[in-house]
């Protein structure tokens, strides 16, 4: 049975690149899957916009990764796009994860200078079994940006934060062009929604963060909250989602005094 979807009004085809078949229920799963949908559009109107520029032959599903038994969490797919003008390919290999969230939370009180909250967790891609990096997580397809941030933020740090106590600081910055910051847009389709959030806090309650064990056991997550000043924060994580936050959090806090309390 062949498959396809709609780009620019050319039908795309989909296949498998593996000896096994896509089923009729796998390809609904692939077309209900937020970041695949969101993918299509995309490509869709950047056709329409420029000129249907690319001829899009084919879409390989090379494989698919899911949470538990049955729900789609990750597709590996290679796109044969060419240029029409003179048939050369443009990179088409793509890991698609769809969109997450981060948050820098920064714990305020007298008696200290401003604190960065940090976790620590294994991240065996890159061979680390305590990477520092900002509270994090995958997007649920609901578009309530601020809310998967709140209860990210409470499932790694117990910190609970309502919605109105966040900044969304990729909309203040990029409106509704962007959905977020894009760390690898050669070869994955995440994008970070970047979020930040001051706390004041007592000193007592804040020191007692440093070291707590946290995270969902039942999901294999063992995270540790690490404490450091917000001003050496860029030299102590080499996590690109803090460093493009912090980008953004000085930017705006000189151009944009008011949205930010300093």
């Amino acid at each position: 049975m062949a498959y396809t979807v709609s780009i620019a009004n050319q039908s795309v085809p989909i296949n498998n690149g593996t000896t096994s078949s896509i089923t009729p229920e796998i390809f609904k799963q692939i077309l209900e899957f937020v970041p695949f949908k969101d993918w299509v559009t995309q490509m869709d109107k950047a056709q329409r916009e420029r000129g249907n520029e690319m001829d899009i032959r084919s879409i390989e599903i090379q494989s698919l990764d899911f949470f538990g038994s049955s729900k789609l969490g990750f597709i590996k797919f290679k796109t044969d796009v060419r240029f029409k003008e003179n048939g050369k390919s443009a990179p088409g290999i793509v890991f698609m994860r769809g969109g997450s969230v981060s948050v820098l939370i920064i714990l305020r009180c007298p008696e200290k200078v401003d604190q960065v909250l940090l976790t620590l967790q294994p991240r065996i891609p890159i061979g680390s079994l305590g990477f520092p990096e900002l509270p994090a997580g995958m997007l649920d397809g609901s578009g309530n940006f601020a809310g998967t941030a709140a209860k990210e933020i409470f499932e790694e740090t117990g910190l609970l934060i309502e919605n109105h106590e966040l900044t969304d600081l990729t909309h203040e910055v990029y409106g509704d062009q962007w959905p977020g910051i894009y760390p690898s847009a050669g070869g994955c389709d995440e994008f970070v929604r970047l979020f930040m959030c001051i706390k004041e806090m007592q000193q007592s309650d804040i020191q007692a963060l440093e070291g707590k064990l946290t995270g969902l056991r039942d999901r294999g997550e063992n995270i540790i909250l690490k404490l450091v000043p917000l001003k050496d924060a860029w030299k102590i994580a080499p996590d690109a989602k803090l460093l493009s936050t912090l980008a953004l959090y000085n930017a705006l806090k000189d151009t944009t005094p008011g949205l930010i309390n300093k």
